[in-house]
């Protein structure tokens, strides 16, 4: 049985080459997982933002809301004050 010199060089390159494509095909797709992650991450992330923001106008409007009830309740209790010390 006669082989080649070149038989088993041929044999490792074509071994490595199919090894070397798998490792590549297997990054592709780990990179894509990756790319959908990211992007599903930056979604929430802008979502997060929107709420908050949202949640921050409405906690403005509310507080200007009960400083004006506030205000309000003073001049009423001012007034009240005023007439009780005229009637006395």
């Amino acid at each position: 049985m006669f082989s080649g010199p070149f038989t088993q060089s041929q044999q490792f390159l074509d071994v490595w080459t199919k090894l070397t494509s798998e490792q590549i095909a297997r990054f592709e797709q780990m990179t894509a997982q990756y790319e959908e992650a990211q992007q599903k991450a930056l979604e929430r992330a802008c979502e997060a933002i929107d709420e908050t923001a949202r949640l921050m106008k409405e906690s403005i409007s509310y507080a200007a809301h009960l400083s004006d009830e506030w205000r309000k309740i003073a001049v009423e209790q001012g007034k009240k004050a005023a007439e009780t010390a005229a009637k006395a």
